[in-house]
């Protein structure tokens, strides 16, 4: 049995296995978690909830600005005991629009400088195109008689 044996069989084979003692295990283990995991979700759960508290403080105190601007809307503003001093007047134009301004003071005089001379091109532009039919010779007058000559 030596030689035989050694070489078709393995040692498993002649060993006998029993199946019944994995097959019910009496006391399973539990699932261990994972510490790491557990921390995070904790540190999400946290941030959450504090999220919510401060949405719904700014919800409160949104109601609070809506409410007080609606009764000030309805309410007449109460009368000024001392008139506040006039604070200084900016111009009601800004920089860029003076600037425009300027630009089509300067344009327009530049137009009335010229006016002679765009009015001769408007009439070589302008003239003369309508009119394609020359107008009739006007009839000759008879000339007046002078007193005291003869004919």
């Amino acid at each position: 049995m030596s030689a035989e044996q050694s070489a078709g069989e393995t040692p498993t084979a002649q060993t006998p296995v029993d199946i019944t003692e994995r097959a019910t295990n009496p006391a399973p283990k539990p699932q261990e978690k994972n510490p790491k995991r557990v921390a995070a979700g904790k540190l999400v759960a946290e941030r959450t909830r504090i999220a919510r508290q401060q949405q719904k403080k700014a919800a409160a105190e949104a109601s609070v600005i809506i409410a007080n601007n609606n009764n000030a809307k309805q309410q007449p503003p109460p009368p000024d005991p001392a008139p506040t001093p006039a604070k200084e007047k900016s111009s009601p134009l800004t920089i860029t629009q003076w600037l425009m301004v300027g630009s089509i003071v300067v344009g327009l005089a530049g137009i009335y400088y010229k006016r002679e001379e765009l009015k001769v091109r408007a009439k070589t532009f302008f003239g003369e195109k309508k009119r394609s039919d020359p107008d009739p010779a006007p009839a000759p007058q008879p000339k007046p008689k002078a007193f005291g000559m003869r004919d």
